[in-house]
């Protein structure tokens, strides 16, 4: 927590983004409350491809857990239309170039995602990827990071597996995987809010395990 209070002091010197710049100034001690008590931003990203020095986000959806619970009322789910085009990546998510021709902006809804991130830990299933995203494109917008506390139910769910000394498998720490092991039903695959939805049930499912 130390390094991540040292990280953002030196960030928010190098943005003049006003949004950005108070919620690096928010104090953590929200991560100290129980956990029934903290706020969660459950966030998944859809892009055309793995590396963020390569692909583009085009699609973004987040859910918010308060209370133990999931807000639907503040689900929320962007489209973005791409520069260079989906490409083969459209196989996966099923966004078409036509279909993103009427997106946003990524300018346009970061201001309702840093309102969303406000005094809240960001969870992901796989927080290196699309933490890798979101930060290359608010230091492009911004010039500085979302420095915020990240929980990953990826990695929650492999430190469980390993303690319980169960050898994982390949595909066995995917997002459908892991829901099946705690008995959740099988969701639609490859949409953002869907797949944030069904993080952020996983995530709850892990934390009452």
């Amino acid at each position: 927590m130390l390094w991540l209070l040292l990280k953002r002091w030196f960030w928010r010197r190098k943005t003049r983004e006003p949004q950005l710049m108070a919620l690096l100034r928010q104090s953590l001690v929200f991560t100290r409350l129980p956990f029934a008590r903290q706020r969660f931003l459950v966030i998944d990203l859809e892009t055309t491809a793995l590396n963020p020095l390569q692909g583009e986000i085009v699609s973004i959806g987040w859910v918010v857990i308060e209370n133990g619970r999931i807000l639907l009322n503040q689900a929320r789910l962007f489209h973005l239309t791409p520069e260079h085009g989906v490409g083969q990546s459209a196989t996966f998510h099923q966004l078409t170039d036509s279909a993103l021709e009427a997106g946003e902006e990524f300018a346009a809804l970061a201001p309702h995602l840093l309102a969303a991130a406000a005094n809240s830990t960001l969870v992901f299933h796989n927080a290196t990827l699309d933490m890798g995203f979101l930060n290359h494109y608010l230091r492009r917008q911004y010039g500085a990071p979302l420095l915020a506390p990240v929980q990953d139910t990826l990695q929650l769910e492999y430190r469980r597996q390993l303690r319980r000394k169960h050898a994982l498998q390949p595909g066995e720490l995917r997002l459908g995987a892991c829901r099946q092991r705690y008995g959740l039903p099988e969701l639609a695959a490859h949409d953002a809010l869907t797949d944030a939805l069904a993080t952020a049930e996983l995530f709850l499912a892990i934390h009452s395990a």
